[in-house]
């Protein structure tokens, strides 16, 4: 069943810019940071730390704007009549969070590739590795995954505007919690998980000390927090009655 979802909202992006984002966003945001730090006088580690939490920071805005897409999508669609005939509503939502999850992959793996090739091979630089490039982004991706979650019910709940301004407001709130404004409360702020988490490998991989403690306890918290907000998703889509808001 959700092998036959995933088929049908794979077609239904065929030539909607939510997928071209996914390749032009890494291409664009990768080649800006790297023109930048051709002439930037910060130090490598400063420059490699600074480009991942400009992403986690700015994830949350994409995540609101792609789930609204979907959402609109479906309300498009004969104002969601798609999924309101149903019977069991749960595999159809789950392919949609999971569709957008492969497309996040492949877009920060796409973005950490770019940024390395650019880094070492052309600006030169011998401090980032590719495995140390790609788990960050692999990082920042499982970061990611409750807020397609929330972010999902969001729109499906209440519309596009809502779940838009709930991105943009859950990146502000991100990229404070990159600043010493949060640095004892942001392992228990979701939003934040993005910029913070990634953050926090690279100060370890990169060999900066006392990171290794933060790690640790974060971790259960992503994960009791994870499995939380998937079995919630999973009950509320079951139950969906259409949006609360008609746009």
């Amino acid at each position: 069943m959700i092998r036959q979802n995933l088929h049908a909202d794979l077609l239904k992006t065929k030539g909607r810019p939510v997928t071209l984002a996914h390749i032009l966003i890494p291409m664009i945001t990768s080649g800006l940071f790297l023109i930048y730090y051709s002439f930037s006088g910060w130090n490598e580690n400063v420059k490699i730390i600074a480009f991942y939490q400009a992403i986690g920071a700015g994830f949350p805005v994409l995540i609101g704007i792609f789930t609204a897409n979907t959402a609109e999508q479906e309300q498009n669609a004969g104002g969601y009549q798609n999924l309101l005939a149903l019977r069991k509503k749960t595999a159809a939502f789950l392919s949609k969070v999971i569709l957008l999850l492969v497309f996040s992959l492949f877009a920060v793996l796409l973005t950490a590739v770019l940024f390395w090739l650019g880094f070492c091979r052309i600006l030169g630089s011998s401090t980032l590795s590719i495995i140390t490039s790609i788990t960050a982004a692999m990082i920042m991706w499982w970061a990611s995954v409750p807020l397609y979650i929330w972010q999902m019910l969001l729109a499906f709940r209440f519309g596009k505007g809502v779940s838009i301004g709930a991105g943009i407001v859950s990146g502000l709130v991100s990229a404070l919690m990159l600043t010493n404004l949060g640095t004892f409360i942001w392992k228990y702020i979701p939003v934040s998980w993005t910029g913070r988490i990634p953050y926090v490998y690279l100060q370890i991989a990169l060999g900066e000390s006392g990171a290794i403690d933060e790690m640790k306890a974060v971790v259960p918290i992503f994960c009791v927090f994870t499995v939380m907000s998937m079995v919630y998703y999973l009950f509320e889509t079951s139950h969906w009655e259409g949006s609360s808001i008609s746009e």
